[in-house]
């Protein structure tokens, strides 16, 4: 899972810190009556009663958030996985497969009600692309009533081979969709260090952070020795001190548990209707 924690909000990389642990200790008291897309819903709603209940104390009220995305890989059956993920905000979620690069998850901001504005013809599309509050969020891990989710509760399909991205949106609105898949060169453990760089390299004046994972599924086991990853710390990139090497190893047949946290720097912004209808998202 990756939480992002909102830069335009206080306490951001709080709210992050929070959330994953809250939704992972939730998780783990899944049972196995319990199905997963419900385990993982019941886990993001732990996960926002407790920044809200932490917002409360910090006197923020209102003024505490982060995104959130998680995803669950499960075998089932000879040389076949499947996924299940939870989102909330606009951290993104990666399918990529024989060369190609899918978005899963939904972003939650104020841009899909504005294109729903163009479709009714109440809006110009010129004036829909140019609206200020356009990436805004419209849900976050934060709110008082967290009505906007988006989920599947059919299992997606993953095939050996295939490999999952989560990321902060420091990646994808930084890189294109090219720059992406061109990033996605060697071993898909050492992506996410390859794509952070890549995203650096653009020397953005106000470049967001950046958090990116990666799982690859893969019926047999590797190993794989990697450098410590460099990390962005107040826009300079700094390499942490070597620690006793240690290999890697990845099962098919093992669910992975990985957890990435992203503490947001500023210039964030956040929009939030209460009382606009927003139903769960489910994929069919």
């Amino acid at each position: 899972m990756v939480c992002d924690g909102m830069g335009g909000m206080e306490h951001g990389d709080a709210a992050s810190r929070m959330a994953v642990r809250a939704f992972l200790d939730a998780y783990q008291r899944k049972i196995p009556a319990e199905s997963i897309p419900k385990a993982l819903e019941r886990s993001a709603r732990e996960a926002n009663d407790r920044v809200v209940e932490m917002a409360h104390y910090l006197g923020a009220a209102e003024s505490v958030g982060t995104t959130l995305v998680a995803a669950v890989l499960i075998d089932s059956g000879e040389k076949s996985k499947a996924m299940y993920f939870i989102s909330v905000g606009d951290s993104g979620l990666f399918h990529v497969s024989e060369g190609q690069i899918q978005t899963v998850n939904r972003p939650h901001i104020f841009a899909n009600l504005l294109d729903n504005a163009v479709t009714r013809g109440t809006l110009s599309k010129e004036q829909a692309l140019l609206h200020p509050e356009r990436e805004s969020l419209t849900s976050f891990i934060g709110v008082d009533v967290l009505e906007e989710i988006d989920r599947n509760v059919d299992p997606w399909p993953i095939h050996d081979g295939d490999s999952i991205l989560l990321a902060s949106d420091g990646l994808f609105k930084t890189l294109s969709t090219e720059e992406i898949l061109g990033s996605l060169n060697g071993h898909p453990q050492a992506w996410p260090d390859a794509l952070v760089a890549r995203t650096l390299a653009k020397q953005y004046e106000y470049q967001d952070n950046v958090t990116v994972l990666s799982v690859t599924a893969q019926d047999k086991p590797y190993t794989l020795k990697l450098p410590p990853p460099a990390v962005s710390v107040a826009g300079k990139t700094v390499v942490p001190p070597a620690k006793r090497k240690r290999s890697r190893r990845l099962i098919g047949a093992v669910v992975l548990g990985i957890v990435g946290i992203a503490i947001a720097g500023g210039g964030g912004r956040w929009w939030y209707k209460k009382h606009h209808p927003a139903p769960v998202v489910e994929k069919k």
